[in-house]
């Protein structure tokens, strides 16, 4: 008559244990010998971002750190195909003595030979400077818009006043787009030139500015280039707005 002991649970074919957790008809110790990749993420991660702005580089894409897009991509760096309902938990800890490292615990549960499981994984996220698209044009002062502001009476009161709408107008804008930024005012016999990065906010400033002056604009392009990456034309727009 066979021992009451293995009448639930037989003792694994490999070392004869019978009081540890089990996956398929072995212990999980022995399973695992034999499965070392059944789970498993890199022990080292990397992520890009801005000195300048802050902004993060995730797939290739630079945007605002979001606590739950850079758990997703921390979440699709684990290799569990080979579990079925698979739930992944990842939880980031910033290193108590490096400012650009992040602690990794993924907690990894789902189902292999008909048995439950949860592993629990580690791995360090570090967080390398560098400067993204639009900071880079930035700072390079690149621009591909021009705002000309012309005037029929010229002061340094009005010239300031003029600078002061234009940065107003542009400031809520770099929220959804950054290269809304003036990299050089230019100071002209009847007004002044703001080199603006966007030529979309260019139109703006110049937009706003004649309203407010109830002026008039125009406006005109000149080809610059050529984009290496989407091999279209590159324009700057000039927006004439003469004020009173």
């Amino acid at each position: 008559m066979p021992s009451s002991r293995y009448a639930t649970k037989p003792p694994c074919p490999n070392c004869g244990a019978v009081d540890k957790p089990f996956i398929g008809l072995f212990c999980r110790d022995c399973y695992m010998k034999d499965h070392p990749s059944l789970v498993k993420v890199p022990s080292k991660l990397e992520l890009e971002k801005c000195k300048r702005c802050g902004k993060l580089r995730v797939n290739g894409v630079w945007r605002e750190w979001d606590d739950l897009v850079v758990n997703k991509w921390v979440h699709d760096k684990v290799n569990a195909k080979s579990m079925n309902d698979v739930h992944t938990q990842v939880y980031l800890t910033p290193h108590p003595k490096e400012e650009k490292e992040f602690r990794v615990k993924i907690v990894v549960s789902g189902e292999v030979e008909h048995s439950r499981v949860e592993f629990v994984l580690h791995s360090t996220l570090f967080i390398r400077s560098n400067i993204c698209n639009d900071d880079m044009l930035i700072t390079s002062d690149y621009y591909e818009g021009i705002v000309q502001i012309r005037m029929s009476e010229k002061t340094p009161e009005k010239i300031r006043k003029v600078q002061d709408e234009i940065v107003s107008t542009l400031n809520p804008l770099q929220k959804l787009d950054s290269k809304a930024v003036v990299v050089n005012w230019v100071g002209q016999e009847f007004g002044m030139d703001a080199w603006i990065v966007s030529k979309k906010a260019a139109k703006a400033a110049a937009v706003a500015i004649s309203r407010l002056h109830h002026g008039t604009m125009s406006v005109s392009g000149k080809l610059i280039g050529l984009d290496v990456h989407t091999s279209k034309t590159k324009n700057r727009l000039t927006f004439l707005v003469r004020i009173p």
